[in-house]
């Protein structure tokens, strides 16, 4: 097990919305500029990203989410190839997983 995958599942430890895989193009702005990325997974308080771009945890982005918009979301965890993020409060993710 990897890096990754064992913060991965250190994270899922924590966690208490169920996530859904859902693999689709979307945009983060990242310190003003706009970043294309996949999001991978999403739940009612967060989101992964396959993305790389100059952030670190803490930092304040906007995802755009399918179908929803955009939304606010705070950097939990960084990695060359994934941003991981937590949304302030519950996002209705009904229109995303279908």
């Amino acid at each position: 097990m990897n890096d990754l995958q064992k913060d991965g599942q250190q994270a899922a430890d924590r966690r208490r919305a169920e996530r859904y895989i859902v693999n689709l193009p979307t945009d983060v702005m990242i310190k003003g500029r706009r970043v294309t990325c996949k999001l991978v997974d999403i739940s009612e308080g967060g989101a992964l990203v396959e993305t790389s771009g100059p952030v670190t945890v803490g930092d304040k982005v906007s995802l755009d989410l399918p179908k929803v918009g955009p939304t606010i979301a705070t950097v939990v965890r960084v990695s060359p190839s994934h941003i991981a993020m937590a949304f302030p409060g519950a996002i209705i993710i009904s229109s995303i997983v279908r």
